[in-house]
């Protein structure tokens, strides 16, 4: 039998969503089937055997040249191959067949009268995939060639649906990287307000739960959000899709992140399965009045610099998260920040990845790198030269998304 998978995916409001597997079989006797042997008796004898077994489509070959032509020109799904042929043996037959990349998963059962151990290591590591002894037992041919195919025919269907996930991942991917500022748009903040936006965004999965954006609110108000969704992989990334839907049909407060935080909640909570919620940082920085006003849905600190209070610090990150439960408030927090100050949003993993002692960063490690950053004598870009050190701290990348925003004034 062949087995052939298909997923689906359901949805019903207030529940999680849930793959809906289906698997169907098909019967494995149209699988093409090669018998290379030279003696005319045994292959007749074997082709036989296995058409009173059912299957339909036989092809023999007379030596091991015939054979490796037929296997190239009709691809089999499995061959039976004798061992000792005038010409091109078993063992030349193998290796010849297995230098081809096509047919390196091809199940090949090799009949041999050989009993020596030696010798049959030998046909292994030629690449016989089974061996049977002859004389044939017919019986146990017959279930050794259909225990092999549907091996093979599982193998396929599952690398086939797994090609088909991968197409889909790749494309899901592609319009996630879409949800992100163009670089276009990006370019027109820096010139409408005078500052310097850089940033930096790895999924650690094909599909992420983090999200950034950026937008102009008046002529001297501008906004910037993170959020880092519960989760990883589709859910989360739908999640992202969600709040992006709900985000570009919600206008700004203008004066107050805390009340957009607040009606974003409210409207988000009912698009979200039960149990997941995202963590997000809503700034509006005022250029005209070299003011930063910030509201925090449960988001990492801020990391600020004021060039008035001349200090890097970290700011607050209190607040419930969106997505647990309606009419939650939240804070505004004002802060100077003058033409030569930043602000710094990150999601959690630059906090919570470990270094090779199993120490991760955490708020006051991560403070400590931002000042060694701008301590640092370098015509690079500081986002760039903090995120150097932080991946050159970690030996293996980080398991969860990483996001970070610098807003320089």
């Amino acid at each position: 039998m062949e087995i052939v998978t298909s997923v689906g995916a359901s949805h019903s409001s207030g529940a999680d969503e849930q793959g809906d597997v289906s698997v169907k079989l098909v019967d494995i006797t149209a699988c093409r089937i090669l018998v290379v042997d030279d003696e005319m008796l045994i292959r007749e004898l074997i082709k036989a055997q296995l058409s009173s077994a059912g299957f339909s489509a036989i092809d023999v070959a007379e030596d091991g040249l015939d054979g490796v032509k037929k296997i190239s020109d009709t691809k089999p799904d499995l061959v039976i191959l004798d061992i000792q042929m005038p010409g091109m043996n078993g063992i030349d037959v193998l290796k010849k067949v297995r230098a081809d990349p096509d047919f390196d998963d091809m199940p090949i059962i090799v009949e041999t009268g050989h009993d020596d151990k030696a010798f049959r290591n030998e046909v292994l590591r030629a690449g016989a995939t089974d061996i049977i002894s002859k004389p044939i037992d017919f019986k146990l041919l017959r279930l050794r060639v259909r225990t092999h195919l549907e091996h093979r025919l599982l193998v396929l269907s599952l690398k086939t649906y797994q090609q088909r996930v991968e197409q889909e991942l790749q494309a899901a991917r592609s319009m996630q990287l879409q949800l992100l500022p163009r670089e276009r748009d990006i370019l027109a903040i820096k010139e409408k307000y005078g500052v310097k936006i850089d940033w930096h965004y790895q999924a650690s999965s094909e599909l992420s739960g983090d999200c950034w954006g950026i937008h102009p609110i008046t002529d001297t108000k501008f906004g910037v959000f993170i959020v880092d969704f519960t989760g990883h992989g589709v859910g989360a990334a739908v999640n992202t899709f969600r709040l992006h839907t709900v985000m570009n049909d919600l206008q700004p407060d203008i004066e107050s992140p805390a009340r957009y935080l607040e009606k974003l909640n409210d409207q988000l909570i009912d698009l979200i399965p039960r149990g997941q919620f995202a963590t997000i940082n809503y700034s509006i920085i005022d250029v005209e009045q070299n003011m930063l006003t910030y509201a925090s849905a449960g988001h990492t600190s801020p990391i600020i610099e004021s060039s008035s209070m001349n200090e890097v610090f970290l700011g607050k990150p209190d607040g419930l998260p969106i997505g647990i439960k309606k009419s939650v408030k939240f804070e505004d927090h004002a802060v100077a920040l003058d033409p030569g100050g930043f602000l710094f949003l990150y999601s959690d993993a630059l906090i919570e990845t470990p270094d090779e002692e199993a120490i991760s960063l955490e708020d006051d490690g991560l403070l400590k790198l931002v000042c060694k950053t701008l301590s640092q004598s370098n015509e690079k870009r500081p986002l760039e030269v903090l995120l150097n050190d932080f991946y050159a701290r970690s030996p293996v990348l980080p398991s969860d998304d990483v996001t970070a925003i610098w807003v320089q004034r």
